[in-house]
Formats: C-alpha cells, sequence, structure tokens
C-alpha cells in the first residue's frame, strides 16, 4: 500500500465499503465446521481502516486488530467510537512479521490479500509462525489471497463505485505484470474521487507477494504452528477446493483455512 492512499483512509474506507454481512456469515459457518470450541476473540492483522472491527462486534465478536500505519488506526479507533463498539475492540500499532499476542484469540483472520505485503519467505513464515502462536489449539486462521496465474493476468471489468456521505470513490484494480522469478506480482489502483465535489484522482502502485501454491503451503509448513486445514472459492456457494488442487490466479481470491496446531 502506498504512503499517500494509506494517509488517506477516509477514500479507503470508502472505497472498500461493501456488505459484509455475507462474508461475516460465511466466517461463521466455517467457525462452526472447523473450530472444536465457540469463537469468541479474533485478531485482525492488517485491520487497516476497521471494517471488521465495526462489524463483527455486532455479532458477539470480541475483536483486536492492528496495522503498521498510525493514520489506519486512528481513523479506525474513531469509527469503533462512533459505533459504539469500543469496548470490543482493541487497536495495535505493529507489524505482521513481528506481531506477539498471547495465546489468547479464538480464530485470525486476513482479508483481500493484505498477506502479500509480506514480501519475502522469511517474513511470512514469521508471520504465521506468530500468529499461531496467538491462537488456541484448535483455532483457526482464514487468509484470503490469489496465486499466480497460468496465463495472462485478467483483471480488466475489475472497476467498482463506492460512495457514502456525500464522497464517491471509482476504484480500477489492474494486475500490470507478474514475476515468477523475483516472486512478485505487480498491481495498479486508481481512484477516482469526488469529494463533495471536489476532485481528485489517486494513482497507486503496489508490490505484493506472488503467491505460488506449493511454495505458499511449504511455508505454513515450516512456521510449525499452523496447518493448512481447506480452501474455499469466494461467490455465494463457497465451494471447497481440494488441497490437491492446481491452484492458480485465474480461480480468483480464495479462502485459506490454516488451524492452529
Amino acid at each position: 500500500m502506498s504512503e499517500e492512499l494509506y494517509n488517506l483512509p477516509l477514500y479507503y474506507d470508502v472505497a472498500f465499503s461493501w456488505d459484509l454481512e455475507p462474508e461475516i456469515e460465511f466466517f461463521s459457518q466455517l467457525f462452526r465446521e472447523h473450530v472444536p470450541f465457540p469463537v469468541e476473540r479474533i485478531l485482525e492483522p492488517a485491520c487497516g481502516a476497521g471494517r471488521f472491527l465495526v462489524a463483527l462486534p455486532r455479532h458477539g465478536y470480541r475483536m483486536t486488530g492492528y496495522d503498521t500505519s498510525a493514520a489506519m488506526l486512528d481513523y479506525a479507533r474513531q469509527k469503533v467510537e462512533e459505533a459504539g463498539t469500543s469496548g470490543d475492540v482493541t487497536l495495535v500499532r505493529a507489524e505482521m512479521e513481528t506481531a506477539v499476542f498471547p495465546r489468547e484469540f479464538d480464530a485470525a483472520l486476513n482479508s483481500i490479500n493484505s498477506l502479500g505485503y509480506l514480501l519475502d519467505d522469511e517474513a511470512i513464515v514469521s508471520h504465521f509462525r506468530l500468529t499461531g502462536e496467538a491462537l488456541r489449539p484448535g483455532g483457526i486462521y482464514i487468509g484470503h489471497l490469489s496465486c499466480a496465474w497460468d496465463g495472462r493476468p485478467d483483471m480488466d471489468d475489475n472497476t467498482w463505485e463506492m460512495e457514502r456521505d456525500g464522497v464517491r470513490v471509482k476504484t480500477t484494480w489492474t494486475i500490470e505484470s507478474e514475476n515468477r522469478e523475483s516472486r512478485r506480482s505487480h498491481h495498479l489502483c486508481t481512484m477516482e474521487i469526488d469529494d463533495r465535489g471536489e476532485k481528485r484522482v489517486l494513482i497507486d502502485r503496489h508490490e505484493l507477494r506472488l503467491w505460488i501454491f506449493e511454495e505458499f503451503k511449504e511455508q505454513i509448513e515450516r512456521c510449525g504452528t499452523l496447518e493448512l486445514a481447506a480452501i474455499y472459492t469466494e461467490g455465494e456457494k463457497h465451494e471447497r477446493v481440494s488441497l490437491d488442487a492446481h491452484i492458480n490466479g485465474e480461480m480468483g481470491n480464495l479462502y485459506y483455512i490454516l488451524k492452529a496446531l
């Protein structure tokens, strides 16, 4: 995430302000199917503007979110206070590869490929290890990401428009290139913003980890605290994918269920 956009959390929040209820219902289903005890406490690495920190407490969950951006955390804190759920939310400034928490969480979640900002193998393994250590045995970490494409990345229709309180943001997200040798995926995000008549355009480039499924499985195994338990597709049906399947970018973002050992 570029420094410019991450210091403008309102526009980021509006751009990604779609209805979370269907996804939360799916999370609740995953908790029932994969966690052998009631899920009450959830950890959210890279919590950003706090979408889930506001939405999940309304369903009875207690949340701890952390992020590297002070601007995002300040914005999220204000949202939580306005929602009246600050008693159920803890906010911490930390980095994914070094964040340490007590082993008290029932589940964790990481949405929209925020894991991709962990570029190197050691950072990825460290994050998985530390997150697994923060989960009670049997708890799950839900990671949401896409793997490398077999062909040319096709994101031509990935444009959406959201509006809230007079602020309209039209977002176009494109994968410019994938480099399997360097394990890097280069993305372009363009936001056309109309802030109550004041217009601007933000052009934001992102360098993300290019996920190779077999390597992803090896990184989970190396961490020693998590194991890959299941994979699900997006969409209304959330179909289960075989752990032995050939996973590629053509399948879109998938939900990876990692169980704490």
